[in-house]
């Protein structure tokens, strides 16, 4: 059944800020749809195999890692995550951590885990509003303080914790260590001058409209997210419009036709594995 859908987020308070699960189906958190607050997975009738967030860290997350789909579905029940970060707003001077210095073996990090130097081996990078970082699984990554970003991800809750910046929580060291990729060559990090991005998992496309603009989302479903100004997406068949405006989020089913209006800037999101 076609579907067009307004969301709304759960949100959840963290230690170092805060989470909103906008577009979520997982069994650790639902989002909603309209004012009403449905459940979007009873709405839709299906999992969704991506899931997208507005994180806002006020200070440090954990310096982590994600799994692969093979190990997360051996050992977890759950797949594995590769996430992008498209960065909505930053302190000046704003750093992320993507990835780990060149050269860094695993008995490297191994050695400097067990001397509490780890720090040491991380490779930052400098961020500002309209970044786009791309952290496939395996890659050793930490949002840092001062930065609010929206993560599109596959749709999973694993994470091993690595390093924690003295915060008493735990860590999983031995199977962070077995799903780290320590190959340099694997390509992650800022996309530099960003207007799209192919994974495996998804496609995320910015999108900036002044007038008009038609589309039409093929065989799987595509996520509209404004990130600035304001306009309507009218669907094609019926002519109805809904209103959209800054961090609003519309999902759209499969093979659904709609024209967007107004002077806006938005996240097309299409998934490319579709769950049956």
């Amino acid at each position: 059944m076609s579907k067009v859908l307004k969301l709304n987020p759960l949100y959840m308070e963290k230690i170092w800020g805060y989470e909103k699960w906008i577009l979520s189906t997982h069994k650790n958190g639902i989002s909603f749809v309209d004012s009403d607050q449905r459940n979007l997975l009873e709405c839709i009738g299906r999992e969704l195999p991506i899931l997208i967030k507005e994180i806002k860290a006020n200070n440090n997350l954990s310096v982590q890692v994600h799994p692969s789909d093979d190990y997360a579905n051996k050992y977890e029940n759950d797949f594995g995550k590769t996430e992008c970060w498209y960065v909505l707003d930053a302190d000046k001077d704003a750093t992320l951590i993507c990835g780990l210095k060149d050269g860094v073996t695993k008995e490297d990090f191994k050695n400097a885990l067990e001397c509490s130097n780890v720090e040491g081996l991380l490779k930052r990078i400098n961020v500002k509003v309209g970044d786009m970082i791309y952290i496939p699984a395996g890659t050793v990554h930490a949002v840092e303080g001062g930065i609010k970003i929206l993560e599109i991800q596959q749709c999973s809750d694993v994470t091993y914790r690595i390093y924690d910046w003295g915060r008493d929580r735990e860590v999983h060291i031995d199977k962070a260590l077995d799903v780290i990729n320590f190959n340099s060559d694997v390509n992650y990090g800022r996309i530099e001058n960003f207007t799209r991005l192919e994974s495996p998992y998804f496609i995320v496309e910015k999108l900036i409209i002044d007038g008009e603009y038609i589309d039409h989302c093929g065989d799987n479903y595509c996520v509209y997210i404004c990130l600035n100004g304001s306009g309507t997406i009218t669907m094609e068949k019926n002519g109805n419009a809904i209103s959209i405006s800054e961090l609003d989020t519309i999902y759209i089913s499969q093979n659904i036709g709609c024209k967007i209006n107004g002077s806006i800037e938005v996240l097309k999101v299409v998934d490319k594995i579709t769950l049956n």
